[in-house]
């Protein structure tokens, strides 16, 4: 099964603030999951939405 990680933990990833990344799951390209309130994204689509913008300037 793969993992989902939450708003926290692509925190700790990306090494980003909480606020910069909740601007990132509001992108409207951003492949998240909502279930309720909780903002969840599949690692592998965060690996492929950061493979596409790799290079690029993530305006928040």
């Amino acid at each position: 099964m793969e993992k989902f990680l939450t708003v926290k933990e692509v925190s700790d990833v990306l090494h980003l603030g909480k606020t910069n990344t909740y601007k990132l799951f509001q992108g409207k390209d951003f492949p998240k999951i909502t279930i309720g309130r909780k903002l969840l994204i599949k690692e592998s689509e965060l690996d492929g939405y950061l493979e596409k913008y790799a290079g690029a300037i993530i305006d928040l």
